[in-house]
């Protein structure tokens, strides 16, 4: 699967509309049907390369990347370099699963998974760019008692004096 059809399946899954049945009736809740070729069409275990490490590898990076932003929300100590090891390791395992699949027919089930992984990505990001706004006050702050400490007002614009 190029990365083209990825952006697709991630994009029919947040639409989930428009999808049309044989009758012609529009139906979101399916996906577009899986080539009827008896050659083509490979078993369920077989769509994604398998779809249960797919499935696996997409709920477990999901279950990291929700627990790292519960514990962000709630202001637990997180430890940010371990947690991004835990991501970076399920991405690449991700990616790994993901190869394996390139030219396989997309299994319609990872399709809600890919949307949910996607939805949790946003609520990560938003919480880290929080906590990271958070962190440049924060600095920007001492920085700024630091200069007014060691400064000794020589050039201040207060110690000015107009005779």
């Amino acid at each position: 699967m190029d990365l083209e059809q990825q952006r697709n399946v991630v994009a029919w899954g947040e639409q989930r509309s428009g999808v049309e049945t044989n009758n012609g009736e529009s139906n979101g809740d399916v996906p577009p049907p899986l080539p009827a070729d008896a050659e083509e069409q490979a078993a369920p275990g077989q769509w994604l390369g398998t779809a249960s490490s797919t499935l696996n590898a997409i709920e477990r990076l999901n279950a990291t990347i929700d627990e790292e932003t519960e514990r962000l929300a709630i202001r637990v100590s997180v430890d940010l370099e371990a947690s991004s090891q835990r991501k970076n390791r399920g991405l690449l395992e991700l990616t790994r699963a993901m190869r394996l699949a390139q030219g396989a027919p997309i299994d319609p089930r990872v399709v809600p998974h890919l949307a949910r992984l996607r939805a949790s990505l946003v609520r990560n990001q938003a919480a880290l760019q929080i906590h990271l706004d958070a962190v440049r006050e924060v600095s920007a702050i001492i920085a700024r008692s630091i200069q007014e400490v060691e400064s000794d007002g020589t050039y201040s614009a207060g110690s000015r004096r107009c005779k």
